[in-house]
């Protein structure tokens, strides 16, 4: 049996379906906000109990896969004891078919033993009754010498053939005798591995039994958790599209109030009061002052994605350098307090509880001296105080600095 891990297309699912991975990207985005965490939970909960069924259905199938084999192996065992058992009934009937012939064969000459005695006998008898005179008077009535000669010699060569006669049959019959012997005992052994290979297929009939047993027990376990795994993959589709289109709207309320506060902004006269403005702060030279000054010229490259914003800016400043997620960055770059920390220095954290992305992939920015930490956050690019920023990322891990693939900056 071909094992078969189950695909979604099995379950009769929307287009829209989506993938734990999507959703992820999605939720990442979106910037999901904290009032989204219990549908967040039940759709990892889903997903880990999906991981244990298929996990389960795995195992079952592989199992049933491996009694599959052993029943086919059990079942070819069979089939040449079967085998094996109808050559050796084959060959007892021949052996007792030569037997009952050497039996014929043995009677026949017992039958002419036994004729040549009575013929012996009725001559012993006849000659005792007639005082041996038949002899006598053959020899008597010989004419001339030559004639009794031939007389006595052919009576000797009478007495002589009938003993002959009856030693030759005696040794047939002992040789058939023989024979039928050693049939008997071929036969005997035959008979002994037939009972043994009849012994062995009772066993392997029996084995055979508890094999379908097993194999039916086994199927019914895979089909009732294939059922199981769609039913669960279902669930965690839906669930990752509710998610989904909760994040769609917590986005599209988060783009309208920030467009609400931009208008306000403005109608108010403010200039750069918001977090995400603020002036550009170029303390440095070289690259140092490329980064700075990138640091306020690259955008948002979406919600979520700070450390994608932060490799960008470094890409703009002409240094190829870093990579991966916030917490990527944090344990391979940040290796220092911030109270060592330095302009050009990205600072991070590798986990936060601001949103479900944060809290597994961390929040990342960088700093431009002055006191002054850069970050994309949530879709916005904030100008935040050190210390501010620090006090809000070290709720729930250790904020630490360092410089960006080691590359110091000048």
């Amino acid at each position: 049996m071909s094992r078969k891990r189950i695909d979604s297309s099995e379950v009769g699912l929307t287009p829209r379906t989506v993938t734990r991975r999507d959703a992820l990207r999605i939720l990442i985005g979106a910037g999901m906000c904290a009032v989204l965490s219990p549908v967040i939970a039940r759709a990892a909960t889903t997903q880990e109990k999906l991981d244990a069924a298929q996990l389960s259905y795995d195992e079952a199938q592989s199992k049933l896969d491996q009694i599959g084999q052993e029943y086919s192996a059990i079942a070819d065992q069979l089939s040449q004891t079967q085998a094996q058992v109808g050559d050796l009934s084959s060959q007892i009937d021949a052996k007792q078919a030569e037997i009952e012939q050497k039996q014929t064969e043995i009677d026949a000459k017992q039958a002419e033993v036994e004729a040549k005695q009575q013929q012996l006998g009725d001559r012993m008898c006849s000659a005792y009754k007639s005082g041996g005179s038949s002899v006598l008077d053959i020899l008597l009535s010989s004419a001339t010498f030559e004639e009794l000669t031939s007389n006595i010699y052919y009576l000797d060569k009478i007495s002589a053939a009938d003993q002959a006669m009856i030693s030759e049959v005696k040794d047939l019959k002992a040789e058939l005798e023989r024979q039928k012997s050693s049939l008997e005992t071929e036969k005997a052994e035959l008979e002994s591995q037939k009972s043994e290979l009849e012994t062995l297929q009772a066993q392997q009939e029996q084995q055979l039994e508890e094999a379908q047993a097993k194999q039916a027990e086994a199927q019914d376990l895979v089909s009732n958790l294939s059922s199981e795994v769609k039913e669960l993959m279902a669930q965690r589709d839906a669930e990752l599209l509710a998610a989904q289109q909760a994040a769609e709207e917590a986005a599209r309320r988060e783009e309208e109030r920030r467009k609400a506060a931009a208008a306000a902004n403005k109608n108010n006269g403010s200039s750069g009061g918001s977090s995400s403005g603020g002036s550009q702060t170029i303390t440095g030279n070289g690259s140092l002052a490329a980064v700075q000054s990138a640091a306020y010229s690259v955008p948002s490259p979406g919600s979520g994605l700070c450390a994608a914003w932060v490799t960008r800016v470094f890409a703009a400043a002409g240094l190829n350098v870093g990579g991966g997620n916030a917490c990527d960055m944090y344990n391979w770059y940040c290796y220092t307090s911030v109270s060592n920390i330095q302009p050009g220095m990205i600072v991070a954290c590798p986990s936060a509880p601001y949103s479900s992305a944060a809290v597994i992939y961390g929040h990342v920015g960088i700093y431009l001296g002055n006191n002054t930490v850069r970050d994309n956050a949530s879709g916005r690019l904030r100008t935040s105080s050190l210390s501010a920023w620090v006090s809000e990322y070290s709720v729930t891990s250790t904020v630490r600095c360092g410089w960006l693939g080691g590359v110091a900056l000048s």
